[in-house]
């Protein structure tokens, strides 16, 4: 007989907003701009434009639920009840690390996705340095995972 249990519904909704947030860096990675910084800049920019919102707020969102879900697993449902156990266990170490790592690329992620355009295009060029930009900014999440 199976039995239900919040942990599980946690746990399994964690994981699957992990791999939205990881699964979308991939994407836009290796998948979107590449071939969007070999497009004319105008063509490129107005395709931005229609997907740029509805898959930022895709990775903020699931980012955010990576966060919630990932503290509510640790110290709801997991051994996580003390500072103490933080710093004095592995586990504690690794779940710090987890959540300091990210907070950051949280953090980071939505400072970059706001300043996206205004670094890539100007007007209907790409801005001198675009490309490289893109590569460093995506680069840095994808090491960080």
């Amino acid at each position: 007989m199976i039995t239900f249990s919040w942990v599980y519904v946690v746990t399994w909704l964690h994981i699957l907003c992990g791999i939205t947030w990881f699964g979308g860096y991939i994407f836009l990675s290796f998948a979107v701009w590449p071939p969007l910084l070999k497009r004319p800049a105008a063509q490129a920019k107005a395709f931005f434009a229609a997907i740029g919102e509805p898959v930022g707020r895709l990775m903020m969102i699931s980012g955010t639920f990576v966060l919630i879900l990932g503290l509510i697993r640790g110290i709801v449902f997991g051994p996580v009840k003390s500072l103490e156990f933080i710093f004095t266990t592995s586990y504690g170490l690794t779940f710090l690390t987890a959540l300091a790592l990210a907070i950051v690329m949280w953090a980071y992620g939505a400072i970059v996705s706001s300043k996206t355009v205004e670094k890539v295009w100007d007007g209907d060029q790409f801005r001198p340095g675009a490309a490289q930009y893109i590569r460093r900014s995506n680069a840095f999440n994808l090491i960080c995972f």
